[in-house]
């Protein structure tokens, strides 16, 4: 049997007068056939540093949590780090980088550490 990779998102926020839901699920268009687990702490605070992928050469899907610290990704990294997304110590996204994905702290010279897994082919 192939692989698939389905992904439920459930947001809910209760305790304000009325229960409010956000539900969403999507199915990967490619059929993944391997993936990368990562529990990272950065290297050096302050200093962008790639993501860790193994050795998947097509990036499906990322989902990543920042466990420490706030971080910055950047998920087409050229000649330097620009920021497209940032994550809150605690939070979790959800994304398809379109290239090289890099790291960094939000806060200067901590280091965030983070879990990941990265789906693919």
């Amino acid at each position: 049997m192939a692989a698939s990779g389905t992904i439920n998102i459930v947001a809910q926020l209760l305790g304000l007068g009325k229960e409010m839901n956000f539900i969403d699920r999507f199915t990967l268009t490619n059929t993944p056939t391997k993936s990368h687990y990562a529990y990272k702490q950065q290297t050096t605070g302050g200093t962008a540093e790639a993501l860790d992928i193994g050795d998947i050469t097509t990036i499906d899907l990322i989902v990543i949590k920042a466990v420490t610290n706030d971080m910055e990704i950047d998920t087409s990294y050229v000649s330097s780090a620009n920021a497209e997304l940032i994550v809150l110590e605690g939070e979790i996204a959800v994304f398809k980088p379109s290239g090289t994905v890099y790291i960094d702290n939000q806060d200067g010279v901590e280091q965030c550490t983070y879990e990941y897994t990265v789906i693919g082919r």
